[in-house]
């Protein structure tokens, strides 16, 4: 396939191949392992959205811990497979590439679709368009003759200078709390992070800002049930051997999310979008 003049090819390792886009708006990367993006570094400030840890693995034996991981056909654990599903540790192929004034756009399928824990016939893509903002949508459509039941989240690392000086705003109503055993509590007010942090948030709001002192990045959301927020605190990071000692202070997950199943049938499609800004 002929590549736009805005996208060019990189590598990170043997396995981790990218696609590198500069255009008028934007710059960002895109690993074909996993359909992840990488990096979006908007040029009216010159500031980059989204966390890659300095330990990331880059030879298959973990998801690369950066950048926005797909997580499909379920989200969070599951007993006898791989947590989040299996595309996000899958090689993705380019279906198309548009350029225009706007925005780069790069459509992305993984070559295989099947498999273990999941029984449905399905196609998924995800498009990327970097411009002024970053836009992502993971499309599910139903190939089959049966309904079926999914989750599925785009699971963002965001960059931040210091978690302890991060407030989110926007979210609001209750929350299921992982690190109380699944607690129903009500959202904080305001919202700030001084421990490990699992939450998922059951009211789906469409935008959350995340606010530092002298920087802030706007999260919207369509197409999902909730959004996940995650910080996994100083203890587990330090025990993760791709996050490393520190990495908490500098990324909070704020993740667009279906989380309590959808269900979509016979020729249906269903598109969760995320729009980085």
């Amino acid at each position: 396939m002929n590549l736009p003049v805005s996208i060019t090819k990189g590598r990170l390792s043997d396995l981790v191949e990218t696609l590198e886009i500069d255009n008028a708006h934007a710059t960002a990367s895109i690993s074909l392992w996993g359909a992840q993006v990488l990096s979006f570094k908007p040029k009216h400030d010159n500031r980059e959205r989204l966390f890659r840890s300095d330990n990331m693995a880059l030879d298959g034996s973990k998801s690369l811990r950066a950048g926005i991981p797909v997580c499909w056909p379920w989200f969070g654990g599951r007993e006898g497979f791989q947590a989040h599903g299996y595309v996000r540790t899958r090689p993705w192929q380019v279906l198309s590439t548009t350029e225009n004034a706007d925005y780069t756009e790069i459509t992305l399928a993984p070559f295989d679709m099947t498999g273990d824990g999941f029984d449905g016939s399905a196609n998924i893509s995800l498009t990327v368009q970097v411009g002024k903002c970053l836009s992502v949508t993971l499309t599910t459509t139903n190939t089959g003759h049966e309904a079926f039941e999914f989750n599925t989240a785009l699971h963002t690392y965001f960059l931040v200078n210091d978690i302890n000086q991060v407030e989110l705003k926007g979210l609001s109503g209750t929350y299921s709390d992982k690190t109380r055993d699944w607690a129903m509590l009500e959202t904080p007010e305001p919202y700030q992070f001084t421990e490990e942090t699992d939450r998922i948030h059951l009211n789906p709001v469409k935008k959350v800002s995340i606010v530092e002192p002298a920087a802030e990045i706007g999260v919207e959301s369509s197409g999902h049930d909730s959004v996940v927020v995650w910080n996994p605190w100083a203890e587990n990071s330090n025990s993760m051997r791709d996050m490393g000692s520190g990495a908490y202070l500098k990324m909070v997950c704020v993740e667009t999310a279906v989380t309590q199943g959808k269900v979509l049938q016979a020729k249906e499609s269903h598109s969760l979008v995320q729009v980085i800004s």
